[in-house]
């Protein structure tokens, strides 16, 4: 018999050591190689990133100081253009401006109607340099704005008095048009009386021919009544704010005493001597008051064409003389401005 143990063909497998694969030194290096490179990229990625960062903060910069420097350019060029076209406005300003000082008289009308259609667009460039002005300020420098803001002051100012001329002129206009028929009515009046002292003159001679005479002149001075009557009203009609009732009922009293003696003188030569004389009386009773009315009307024809030229045209005048100062007050100041500029070095 085989002492020898038997095999049953299987080998029991127990927990043996750990066969995985350990990592090489090889792979290490690539992982942290990678790593690195990763780490690297980054970092160059940052600094791009920074270097756009910084050119477009650069380029917006830039940006913004070309845009200030162009909107400062701009707005100078602005000012400047305003100040030409002041300059181009200041010759027809003036002759506004004289007209509107000139002393009201018989042969400005035509003067004054040339100077009114000047004043309307002197006033339009004069707002077109204002426009100019005030949208050039927000974008100038401190230096420049005393001169520019001094401009506006003195464009301001004469916009103004070209805003108040019109009505001025107007006024002159009118007036001195009903000035023209107010002496035309004066030398009428001035030869009615001529004619009623004639007449008186012939009637006391007493004789036929003179009471002829008599009524002769008393024609003529109804004829220049009627003269002087149309002229106040032509004078009204070119200037209505202008009242003549105490010189037209001073005519129409005229007329009426004219009526009287004519009356007189026909009783008169008819013989009726009698009837005559007590016309007379009353004749002599309203030459009296007539004669009053004479002694209350105003000193001149002209006053009341000077009283309504006062009422219509106060208010503008005060207006206008106050713009008047302030632009010249505003036009020193840009030449003290200027002066002091050309001396800066």
């Amino acid at each position: 018999m085989n002492d020898t143990p038997e095999h049953s063909g299987t080998i029991e497998m127990g927990e043996g050591p750990d066969t995985s694969p350990e990592e090489t030194p090889s792979g290490t290096r690539s992982r942290r190689h990678a790593e690195s490179q990763r780490g690297r990229t980054a970092v160059r990625v940052l600094i791009a990133l920074g270097v756009l960062l910084a050119f477009a903060a650069l380029i917006w910069y830039g940006f913004r100081w070309v845009s200030a420097n162009e909107r400062v350019r701009t707005a100078r060029e602005s000012v400047d253009a305003a100040a030409r076209l002041m300059e181009v406005a200041e010759e027809d300003l003036i002759v506004v401006d004289e007209a509107v000082q000139t002393d009201i008289s018989t042969d400005v009308a035509t003067q004054t109607a040339d100077a009114a259609e000047l004043a309307e667009p002197v006033g339009r460039q004069l707002e077109d340099a204002i426009g100019m002005i005030e949208s050039a300020l927000p974008d100038l420098p401190a230096d420049d704005r005393p001169l520019a803001e001094a401009l506006l002051e003195s464009a301001s100012a004469r916009s103004e008095m070209m805003a108040e001329a019109p009505a001025i002129l107007d006024a002159n206009r009118k007036a001195a048009t009903a000035a023209t028929f107010a002496d035309a009515a004066l030398e009428a009046l001035k030869a009615a009386e001529g004619h009623s002292a004639q007449a008186t003159v012939e009637f006391n001679k007493h004789t036929k021919e003179g009471v002829r005479a008599s009524g002769e002149a008393s024609v003529k001075a109804e004829q220049q009544l009627a003269i002087a009557r149309s002229q106040l009203a032509s004078a009204t009609a070119a200037f209505p704010e202008v009242d003549y009732a105490a010189f037209t009922a001073y005519i129409d009293a005229k007329v009426q005493l004219i009526g009287m003696s004519k009356e007189i003188d026909q009783l008169w030569l008819a013989g009726k001597i009698e009837e005559s004389n007590k016309k007379l009386d009353a004749y002599n009773k309203r030459d009296a008051e007539v004669v009053a009315m004479a002694k209350a009307l105003p000193a001149s024809v002209r006053d009341p064409i000077a009283d309504a030229y006062a009422a219509v045209t106060e208010e503008a005048v005060e207006r206008y003389f106050m713009a008047r100062e302030r632009a010249r007050a505003a036009g020193e100041t840009v030449e003290e401005l200027r002066e002091a500029a050309s001396r800066t070095p």
